[in-house]
């Protein structure tokens, strides 16, 4: 069976067009989409799943929270979530560090350090057990992708 894959962001009024496509993804990008949904989304934000997104994001602002704290809630909340809602890969295996990553401008005589979450998740694909592997890195605080 060849199984088509929505790319996100996914735009409804595609499919009203004529002789218009939505854009396909493969497996490994539709499951990475999923991953990437899911960091980013806080739980409860979701109009359609309120237990869908990370638990990892009330703590955000909470600035007696710890590094190992953060990174443990966010490994913990990422293998629940993963589980529950992306169904096409198993023994998962997650792993988040927290770097700060320092900025010197030229123009400006300041130091700007930014706090970086670099996200690691292997498992396998469940029809054919095959690797599956997704990484990124974003900045908190406020967050923005590299």
């Amino acid at each position: 069976m060849d199984l088509k894959y929505y790319k996100l962001p996914f735009n409804p009024t595609e499919l009203m067009k004529e002789n218009e496509s939505l854009r396909t993804s493969s497996l490994y990008e539709s499951i990475a989409q999923n991953i990437m949904l899911i960091i980013i989304t806080k739980k409860g934000e979701s109009r359609v799943d309120k237990n869908y997104g990370n638990e990892v994001w009330d703590l955000e602002f909470d600035n007696a929270v710890s590094t190992s704290k953060w990174e443990d809630v966010f490994i913990q909340c990422m293998k629940e979530q993963i589980e529950l809602y992306e169904p096409r890969i198993k023994d998962i295996v997650i792993k988040a560090r927290i770097e700060y990553i320092e900025k010197n401008y030229e123009n400006r005589k300041q130091v700007e350090i930014k706090k970086k979450a670099n996200i690691v998740v292997h498992a396998k694909l469940e029809e054919t057990g095959e690797d599956f592997h997704f990484s990124t890195g974003l900045f908190l605080s406020p967050m923005s992708f590299n």
